[in-house]
């Protein structure tokens, strides 16, 4: 569904100027949650749609009172993450698709509140399919998520070609595993690296085994030693070399 789309369908429950705009925010929000806009833009998008002159400096007095929307970079406002549940709830009956509730399930939101926005879609998606019990899916999710922040360790140290293999692509999770078992260049605990293997058992096992399906206990298994490690690997990608 399109911005053009979701405004032409979300047009018929006569809302108001402001809460047209908080829906689209949230419409954009929700397919990347580090979008923030002006109200300048704002108001283009939904007169290009055909709903009649806006006025940004009203919109922007609106924003200001409003505990939905929080300031962004310049003049730029985007959705209250804290509000994002609530707003989920109101406007998602317009979407083709239902979005995920965001939920703590496996991994607390907070812990991830300051990655980058690709790596809190992927923790959204783990919790999600655990949710709905979807556990190989939530399985392979933990795999994406400990492969993206293991990367982004050694990316930060400064270290990304020790885990680059000759075709110019990162190494797989048994490759950067025993990289960082063996060379030690990422210091983490053994509690975290316990996590890591435990979970790797479990990832190859969903992945590769046709007669492998895995249950909530299974993830429930791992969720402590996976923790653990994530917010390690959180906490080395942002110390630099």
């Amino acid at each position: 569904m399109t911005e053009k789309q979701f405004l032409q369908k979300i047009g018929v429950s006569n809302l108001s100027s402001i809460e047209r705009a908080i829906s689209l925010l949230w419409f954009v929000t929700i397919n990347d949650n580090e979008t923030e806009l002006s109200c300048t833009s704002i108001c283009k998008k939904i007169e290009d749609v055909g709903f009649g002159k806006q006025n940004p400096s009203r919109l922007s007095k609106g924003f200001s009172k409003d505990k939905r929307v929080v300031r962004g970079s310049g003049k730029s406002f985007k959705i209250s993450a804290k509000m994002m549940p609530e707003l989920t709830k109101q406007y998602s009956q317009f979407l083709q698709t239902i979005p995920i509730e965001p939920s703590d399930s496996v991994l607390d939101l907070d812990l991830f509140k300051n990655a980058r926005g690709y790596t809190q879609k992927v923790l959204l998606q783990l919790n999600g399919s655990y949710d709905f019990g979807l556990f190989d899916c939530c399985a392979v999710m933990c795999r994406r998520l400990l492969e993206t922040l293991i990367i982004e360790a050694y990316e930060e140290k400064r270290l990304s070609d020790e885990i680059t293999g000759s075709d110019g692509n990162f190494f797989m999770f048994s490759g950067l595993l025993n990289h960082l078992e063996s060379k030690k260049r990422i210091q983490l605990s053994r509690n975290a690296l316990r996590g890591l293997k435990d979970f790797k058992k479990l990832g190859d096992l969903s992945a590769h085994n046709r007669r492998f399906n895995a249950r909530k206990t299974d993830i429930d298994k791992i969720q402590p030693g996976l923790r653990i490690a994530c917010e390690e690997l959180l906490y080395q990608a942002c110390q630099g070399p």
